[in-house]
């Protein structure tokens, strides 16, 4: 039998925090903001008001967002958020304000941490929106917001030598405290993923957003992380808990459906796109994957007045796959 595993051989999370900063962000009643898309990790951390976020990777999917909330998403993610009697429109970039800076006063204010780590970003991504919550998630809720607090204290003395080494520091705290939502929902602490993806991990992913209309195998993926193919669906599954198969499917289905709901695109040429042999087959997996046929994920997301901007977040922002043809095996 053997023995009980102890702290040391415990999974790791550390995480590496070089360059993040922290700003402050808000919106307008009837506002749809968006965040800067590209290799970014964010914290949004909800001061006052309410707020709508939609996001359609790893699967669509909305949070209510109200004082206290704090979610983690990628910037790779398609996404927007809706302040409360927004109309359908496309949304635009949030105004970035310093840390401490005067409150504008509007309904929405937002304390927004930023990471620009390709790493963070792409594990982000494809693990999807951490949500801690004020009532769900209380202690957790309770050290972000603390480390929120010692944040703003650094930000507003600039005479520190080492400030920035405390707000890397803290940033690292909070990033942390995310991981343990996200693993807290593992079975046990020795199926929580290792550490963020691995460089070799991040190399195929880069491969296939790169080309995403080549027939991706798993022995292609695998050779653009440099491992074998047994060592990379391993590593893969074990930061991911995912197959490559199920998440390039994801990436897959994801960018078709976006065609489906902003084109004239038929079943036929996206089933094509998308590599699968038939019609059917391709419905199916659009099915288990959205929960709905295209041809009602089309009309569900059709506007009263065809004149009008998009409404989805889907429509609004765009993903670094264009459109890939067939999924790994």
């Amino acid at each position: 039998m053997s023995p009980s595993p102890s702290l040391g051989d415990l999974p790791r999370h550390d995480v590496n925090m070089d360059g993040v900063y922290f700003v402050r962000v808000s919106a307008a009643a009837g506002c749809v903001r968006a965040l800067q898309p590209g290799n970014f990790s964010y914290c949004v951390m909800v001061r006052r008001g309410d707020v709508r976020l939609e996001t359609d990777f790893p699967v669509r999917r909305a949070f209510n967002l109200g004082p206290g909330d704090a979610i983690a998403i990628s910037g790779l993610a398609p996404h927007a958020f809706i302040a409360p009697g927004a109309p359908p429109q496309v949304p635009t970039a949030f105004e970035l304000r310093p840390m401490p800076s005067p409150d504008p006063g509007h309904q929405v204010d937002i304390v927004l941490g930023v990471a620009p780590s390709e790493v963070l970003a792409l594990g982000s991504l494809i693990m999807g929106p951490t949500f801690v919550g004020r009532a769900e998630h209380p202690d957790l809720s309770r050290r972000l917001w603390r480390a929120v607090d010692m944040l703003e204290d650094e930000y507003s003395d600039e005479a520190q030598i080492d400030r920035n080494l405390v707000i890397r520091r803290l940033a690292e705290t909070m990033a942390i405290n995310f991981s343990r939502r996200t693993f807290a929902v593992r079975r046990s602490p020795m199926e929580a993923p290792l550490d963020p993806p691995h460089p070799q991990l991040i190399l195929s992913i880069n491969a296939f957003l790169r080309a995403p209309e080549r027939p991706w195998t798993l022995a292609d993926l695998a050779k653009a992380a440099g491992m074998s193919r047994t060592r990379f669906a391993e590593e893969f599954k074990l930061v991911t808990g995912q197959t490559p198969a199920k998440i390039i499917s994801r990436l897959r289905l994801t960018t078709i459906a976006r065609r489906i709901e902003t084109t004239a695109l038929s079943v036929e040429a996206a089933a094509e796109e998308a590599g699968y042999n038939s019609s059917a087959a391709f419905v199916r997996a659009f099915q288990r994957e959205f929960g709905e046929t295209p041809a009602r994920w089309r009309r569900s997301r059709e506007l009263p007045n065809p004149g009008s901007a998009p409404r989805s977040a889907a429509r609004r922002t765009t993903t670094p796959a264009k459109r890939s043809a067939h999924a790994a095996h």
